[in-house]
C-alpha cells in the first residue's frame, strides 16, 4: 500500500469533503480507513467552519468510479481487524451527525460501504453505480456489522430490502434512485458538481437552523404526528438556549442510536 493517507480530507469553503484513497484495493475499508473516518467526522461535529460533509472514493487505478468494495476482508483474514467495533460506532457517528452527510455514489459499493452510504443523510449516485448488499452471500448473514439491515429498510422499505439482501442483486443508479434509496442520480460525468452544488446549497443555509432541523428530522419516523409536534417545540427551546441546544440534541440522537 502507497506511504499516502487512506482518506484524503480537504475542505471546500464550508464542504468537508472525505475521499476514501485506497485505489489499489478498490476503496476497501481497513483499520486505518475507519480510524481516520473517524476523526475526521469528529472532526467536522466540533469544527463550527464545517456545515456539511460528503463522503466518496477515489476512482480505481485504471480510472474507473469506484466508491468502496467494502470491509477488507484480507485484513479480517490475516485477524488484523481493530477490536470494538469501529465501523459500527463510525456509522452511528455519521448518522448522529448534526450536520447533514452526503454519499456521493459511483463504480462499486457494497457491503461495508452501502452501510457507511445508508449512515449519510443523502446519497447522490451516478447512473453507473453498482450497489448491492452482500452481507448474507459472503458472510453468512444479512444482517451486516454496521446497520445494514437496519437502515436499509427504514429508508427503502422492508420488501426492497429483502429483495437487495437476499438474492444479492446489483442495482443501477436509476433504480436506486427509483426505490429511494438515493435522493439524485446523475450521468458520471455530472456527478460530482450535482453532488457539490447540493452540498454548498446545505451550507449555504443558517447552521443554527440546520442542526435544529437535523435534531427533529432524525427522529420524525420513530413519533407518532402529536409527539412529532411536540418534540418540535422541545427542539426550538433547546434552540433558544445556545450551547445547551447541542448538548440536548446530542443526548436524544445518542438514546435513538443505542436504543
Amino acid at each position: 500500500m502507497p506511504d499516502g493517507s487512506p482518506v484524503d480530507v480537504q475542505q471546500d469553503g464550508h464542504v468537508l469533503v472525505l475521499r476514501i484513497n485506497r485505489p489499489e484495493a478498490m476503496n476497501a475499508i481497513n483499520g486505518r480507513v475507519l480510524d481516520e473516518l473517524t476523526r475526521a467526522v469528529k472532526r467536522a461535529r466540533n469544527d463550527d467552519s464545517v456545515r456539511c460533509v460528503v463522503l466518496t472514493g477515489a476512482p480505481r487505478a485504471d480510472g474507473r468510479p469506484c466508491f468502496s468494495a467494502g470491509d477488507d476482508l484480507k485484513e479480517a483474514a490475516a485477524g488484523l481487524h481493530p477490536p470494538g467495533n469501529p465501523g459500527n460506532k463510525l456509522c452511528n457517528l455519521i448518522d448522529d451527525l448534526l450536520k447533514p452527510s452526503i454519499a456521493v455514489v459511483d463504480g462499486v459499493c457494497t457491503t461495508g460501504a452501502i452501510e457507511l452510504a445508508l449512515a449519510c443523510d443523502l446519497r447522490v449516485v451516478a447512473e453507473t453505480a453498482q450497489i448491492s448488499d452482500w452481507h448474507l452471500a459472503r458472510l453468512g448473514s444479512g444482517l451486516g456489522g454496521w446497520g445494514a439491515s437496519t437502515r436499509l429498510s427504514r429508508l427503502v422499505g422492508v420488501a426492497q430490502a429483502k429483495d437487495i439482501i437476499l438474492t444479492g442483486k446489483v442495482i443501477d443508479g436509476r433504480e436506486a434512485h427509483r426505490i429511494q434509496f438515493a435522493q439524485r442520480v446523475a450521468p458520471s460525468e455530472q456527478l460530482w458538481p450535482e453532488a457539490m452544488a447540493m452540498a454548498r446549497a446545505i451550507a449555504g443555509m443558517n447552521p443554527d437552523g440546520v442542526r435544529m432541523t437535523m435534531a427533529h428530522l432524525s427522529r420524525v419516523e420513530d413519533l407518532s404526528k402529536e409527539e412529532s409536534l411536540r418534540f418540535a417545540t422541545q427542539v426550538r427551546e433547546w434552540f433558544g438556549t445556545g450551547a445547551a441546544f447541542a448538548s440536548s440534541a446530542q443526548d436524544v440522537l445518542h438514546q435513538k442510536s443505542s436504543g
